[in-house]
């Protein structure tokens, strides 16, 4: 298993190499997402590390899942990941680890098995973007909260819902909660 503890100076690289592929300036791209400018060029410095929510923010502007900020380019028709061989991605959320299960970068679908650790996570910010998500619990229990309306998920339950919806996800359980998760990608 490789552990990724916030490589923001790789992040800053991916997403400054995107906004120029796409032919957008660093204000323009700050405009999109509602961050300053000074923000986004101290994002792809390397010298800041984004907060999710912004994280979520130029996902969405760039049309790139947010998961390919993190890994680098693969262009395999298959991958196979073994046990304890995918990257876990720390510190997007506090008290969240990501197993990423799949590659994601350029990829309509993003597979991953999903660590949450106890805790309350009301204050975290709503996340929404396109596309299609689904999880499957393997052990412990969630809350979701999806468009104000609040879903149970315990051990062998799924739930599948609208990636657009404001959502975000709690475990107030004494374990850590963890969930094979599946997204599309609109893009």
């Amino acid at each position: 298993m490789f552990l990724l503890v916030f490589p923001k100076s790789e992040v800053g690289k991916r997403i400054r190499y995107l906004r120029r592929f796409q032919g957008l300036t660093s204000d323009e791209l700050a405009k999109k997402t509602n961050v300053s400018q000074s923000m986004i060029s101290q994002i792809e410095r390397g010298q800041v590390s984004p907060s999710l929510e912004t994280l979520w923010k130029l996902s969405h502007s760039l049309k790139v899942p947010v998961f390919s900020f993190f890994e680098s380019e693969e262009s395999n028709a298959v991958t196979l990941t073994r046990k304890g061989e995918g990257n876990l991605i720390k510190r997007v959320r506090p008290n969240v680890e990501y197993e990423l299960l799949s590659p994601s970068s350029g990829k309509q679908l993003s597979f991953f098995k999903m660590i949450v650790s106890p805790g309350d996570g009301t204050e975290d910010p709503l996340m929404f973007h396109g596309g299609e998500e689904c999880g499957f619990m393997l052990v412990g229990s969630l809350r979701l909260e999806i468009e104000g309306e609040v879903y149970f998920i315990d051990e062998g339950d799924s739930i599948y819902f609208d990636s657009s919806l404001p959502h975000r996800f709690m475990n107030d359980g004494d374990v850590d909660a963890v969930a094979v998760w599946t997204m599309t990608h609109s893009f």
